[in-house]
């Protein structure tokens, strides 16, 4: 009467139920260590992005993540790398200028202008030391508007 076939011992039955608890488990610590992962990348990402907002800081952030890879191009040999760079500095220059016409500013936009107009031309001949020595221009550009602005904003 009872056919083997038509009933399933329950040692079988409990030995399924645990492997499908353990693949259940592993998949869930997978799933939890995905998530983990995900997280501390966004964590770390943010570090890249200012926590402030205004239209100064971002514009100023993109310029100073321009210039790291205008300096990594040129460490690298990878001019293209540095006239792309160069091109996002002008971009972010020519947004910049309509945003901050001052006197301080605009004295020092000019020779910001042309040390990037520079780098970019070197960079497209493909000349790294001329590249070189635009960048380090810019980078004085930059460093001397600067040391103007604070010098302004400080009491007299």
């Amino acid at each position: 009467m009872n056919d083997s076939h038509d009933q399933i011992d329950p040692r079988v039955r409990t030995r399924h139920t645990k492997y499908i608890w353990t693949i259940a488990g592993a998949l869930s610590c997978v799933l939890f260590g995905a998530f983990l992962a995900g997280g501390v990348y966004t964590l770390w990402r943010m570090d890249d992005a200012p926590m402030t907002i205004t239209f100064n800081e971002q514009m100023m952030h993109r310029k100073t993540k321009a210039m790291r890879q205008i300096f990594d191009g040129l460490v690298r040999g990878d001019t293209s790398r540095v006239e792309d760079a160069a091109e996002d500095m002008r971009s972010i220059g020519l947004h910049f200028d309509w945003y901050s016409s001052s006197e301080i500013y605009e004295n020092n936009h000019e020779r910001f202008r042309q040390s990037t107009s520079d780098l970019i031309d070197a960079a497209q001949r493909g000349d790294h030391n001329d590249a070189k020595e635009s960048a380090l221009e810019l980078e004085r550009s930059c460093i001397e508007c600067h040391a103007l602005i604070h010098r302004k904003q400080l009491p007299n």
